[in-house]
């Protein structure tokens, strides 16, 4: 893992230096690997700037508690690597990796391979999901979809995508126009495409991308809202319903059955909208992924319909973030905690803390996302609410300061 994490050029943590513009790559990695993908002819794939990864788990959920034998390939991880695919909820053992790793860097090294981190994690996948002879491939896109390594698969059995906001715009462009043209990339010839909800701009983008490749077009049904679950998951929940009912319309899955869409869960899928400590109980702790303008915006907007006399925000974001749009929807009243991931990427707190006082927004830095939240804990009433966002990486050190 140390060899991954520090030899392979990795997008979480280095940024623009790890993403690459083609998928050469991929394919030189899936080559060395045998071809993998070719023994994994079921895949429902799914791509958008929001929600996929809940949509891809829920998805993964119901067909698993119908007996089938589904790989589930998600990004980035919040505890351990092989988080990234899972069979079943379960994920391979140490043995599997490190036995992999250590065959295939071997074979790289004689090819003179140099994947990215993303290539070499996603061909690792796909040939975990071949050996366990999965029934089905829920692929989740790492960013973007047309250039994505996910985007492989000449015929899915269904396409789908969720919310376009405007993230990772130094690579899919600066407009929602643009990027909904980078995310409807997956469409291919003739496979049908789930739509859920968007703005009208992108979905036009889509329907044309579509139309022009002859691909069914399915709007998810209306969503069935439910404050306690968040601004997002009775969206996605949604999606996800209409992904399981397209599926079922295809020659051979006739005997998908599709859940009503409330007793569709995302189990497994962490760090969205999740309550370590629920209200009422001194004091409430919600950590949220939220970190592209999209995201803070209907996470702060559904703070609103909670409980809770202060707002106390543990707050950090990754260096190369906009932090404009991070001001205008974090509430100038809230109480902050600044910090730092450990990640190379991350914006340093210091930076952070004087950015926010420029935008008016007080608040103390800390060494660490564990020591900012226990310090939001040390001053936050009973009745208060404390909320982790900004970065996947934030929350994740946040869930394992509770483990």
């Amino acid at each position: 893992m140390s060899w991954l994490f520090e030899q392979l050029p990795m997008y979480q943590r280095q940024g623009a230096a790890a993403y690459k513009t083609d998928l050469d790559g991929t394919w030189a990695v899936l080559e060395s690997m045998g071809r993998p993908d070719l023994k994994l002819p079921n895949v429902i794939h799914v791509a958008g700037t929001n929600g996929k990864g809940s949509v891809c788990q829920a998805v993964h959920n119901a067909l698993v508690d119908q007996g089938f034998k589904v790989g589930l390939f998600t990004s980035p991880h919040l505890h351990d690597f092989r988080e990234r695919m899972r069979v079943n909820g379960a994920m391979p053992s140490e043995d599997w990796v490190v036995d992999f790793v250590t065959v295939q860097r071997k074979e790289f090294e004689r090819l003179d391979l140099k994947p990215s981190f993303f290539e070499w994690t996603f061909g690792m996948a796909m040939c975990y999901f071949s050996a366990c002879q999965v029934d089905l491939v829920v692929l989740e896109t790492g960013m973007g979809g047309r250039l994505d390594s996910t985007n492989i698969f000449p015929r899915p059995l269904v396409t789908a995508i969720t919310n376009i906001g405007l993230d990772h715009t130094q690579f899919l462009g600066n407009d929602i126009r643009t990027i909904a043209k980078e995310k409807a990339g997956i469409i291919k010839d003739g496979c049908p495409v789930v739509v859920g909800r968007m703005r009208p701009e992108a979905q036009s983008v889509i329907l044309g991308q579509a139309l022009k490749q002859g691909a069914e077009f399915h709007y998810a049904p209306e969503a069935i809202a439910d404050a306690k679950l968040g601004p997002n998951w009775p969206e996605n929940r949604a999606t996800a319903h209409q992904i399981l009912t397209v599926l079922r319309s295809q020659t051979g899955w006739g005997d998908v059955d599709v859940p009503a869409q409330q007793k569709l869960s995302k189990a497994g899928h962490l760090g969205r909208w999740q309550w370590l400590q629920i209200p009422n109980k001194s004091p409430g702790i919600l950590v949220d992924c939220a970190h592209n303008e999209d995201g803070l915006k209907r996470t702060v907007s559904a703070l609103e319909e909670l409980q809770y006399d202060a707002l106390h925000l543990v707050l950090g974001v990754v260096g190369d973030k906009e932090l404009e749009p991070v001001w205008k929807w974090l509430p100038a009243r809230a109480h902050f905690h600044f910090c730092a991931a450990n990640i190379p990427r991350a914006l340093p707190v210091d930076e952070l803390t004087a950015a926010a006082a420029k935008a008016g927004r007080a608040g103390k830095p800390y060494e660490t996302v564990a020591h900012a939240v226990l310090g939001a804990q040390s001053q936050a009433a009973p009745s208060d609410l404390i909320v982790v966002l900004g970065s996947i990486f934030v929350a994740a050190e946040a869930l394992r300061t509770f483990d």
